[in-house]
């Protein structure tokens, strides 16, 4: 099929509404599904449910569109937002990211969704497009360094990709204790053995469990982190209500937790997002008044690790030096946060005008 076509059977069409993105919804959701690299964060259960809880009026719309004989083979869900400090600065940013630091549900792995039958005609058109755009700057937060979005970058303006980041993520069929140090080997064995002696079990949590443990995970993970001097993740409302419909969802199944149980009482919970090959670790939370010397929550990775039913068990982004992620025996695999100045004077200048207090 590639070789029979050319640029001129695919139409383009640019979505700027709400009402256009939903009516093409199950046409996403199929080109989503075959795609080799699609996964929950380039869905649109995921992208429409952030889109109810995080749109603002003053952004714009700019979901670019190909189609083939009335076939979705490509889609590139994007947005534009303004920020005016003496004049507007445009930006384009994915859908699914952008909203305010202190309610971010951290989108992962976005990618144009393109069908592998077209990707020689669709990723130098949209390498033209990208430039006509007309915006001072791109930004794109945790991108694989072998997605379609680089290529994209690379063909359209010269881009190079730095990978400052890095997604570390467990293959479960060439996955053994084995693949982790011998240090953590022992000290997994050390903890099994005191969580023996106090009648603890590990399992992975009933869906019908899941508010009640997740009122603890929150109540776990607040304490902790409000220990370093900082709010933590479910402070925010639009967090909560955002994985509130995630869970709520009722064509979808894409939440499970793992729990450690002292006497009928979780101890340690491991919230994860899931699709159909992917094991998402997302949020956690653990009793460190009671238990601080059990390493409870490397214990239940590890559990968790040796029972999932998916591929792969993500740690999703981290750090590429020190982070604790290393140490489960994953590959690490090269990511980025990318910010593009296309137009490095208008930017400059929006931030000095920031600073003296332009509106």
């Amino acid at each position: 099929m590639k070789n029979s076509l050319n640029a001129a059977d695919i139409t383009w069409r640019d979505i700027t509404s709400l009402d256009e993105l939903a009516a093409i919804t199950e046409d996403w959701s199929a080109l989503n599904t075959l795609c080799d690299k699609g996964n929950l964060f380039t869905s649109p259960l995921w992208n429409n449910t952030w889109i109810e809880t995080y749109w603002q009026s003053h952004w714009q719309l700019q979901v670019i569109t190909g189609w083939h004989e009335k076939k979705l083979i490509a889609i590139f869900p994007l947005y534009r937002q303004l920020q005016k400090h003496g004049f507007t600065k445009k930006s384009i940013f994915p859908l699914g990211t952008g909203e305010p630091e202190t309610s971010e549900v951290f989108s992962e792995y976005f990618d144009l969704l393109l069908h592998p039958n077209y990707e020689d005609i669709v990723l130098p058109a949209l390498a033209k497009k990208i430039t006509l755009l007309g915006v001072e700057q791109l930004c794109f937060r945790a991108i694989l360094y072998n997605s379609h979005l680089i290529t994209l970058l690379q063909q359209a303006i010269n881009y190079s990709f730095q990978p400052r980041h890095s997604r570390y993520v467990v293959e479960r069929s060439t996955w053994s204790l084995e693949c982790v140090s011998k240090n953590t080997r022992a000290r997994y064995k050390r903890s099994l053995n005191q969580l023996a002696k106090i009648n603890a079990n590990f399992s992975w949590v009933e869906p019908e469990d899941y508010e009640v443990y997740l009122k603890l995970l929150k109540k776990y993970h607040q304490i902790r982190w409000q220990k370093k001097g900082q709010k933590g993740a479910f402070v925010h409302p639009d967090f909560s209500e955002f994985h509130h419909k995630i869970r709520k969802n009722p064509k979808h199944e894409n939440v499970r937790m793992s729990a450690i149980v002292v006497d009928g009482y979780p101890v340690a919970i491991n919230y994860y997002l899931f699709d159909t090959k992917t094991l998402y670790f997302y949020q956690c939370g653990w009793d460190e008044t009671n238990y601080a010397k059990l390493s409870l929550g490397m214990s239940l990775h590890l559990w968790s690790i040796d029972h999932c039913e998916q591929q792969y068990y993500d740690f999703m982004m981290g750090s590429n030096n020190d982070s604790y992620k290393a140490k489960f025996g994953g590959e690490q695999v090269p990511m980025a946060n990318i910010k593009i100045d296309l137009n490095k004077g208008k930017v400059f200048l929006n931030k000095v005008f920031k600073k003296l207090g332009f509106n």
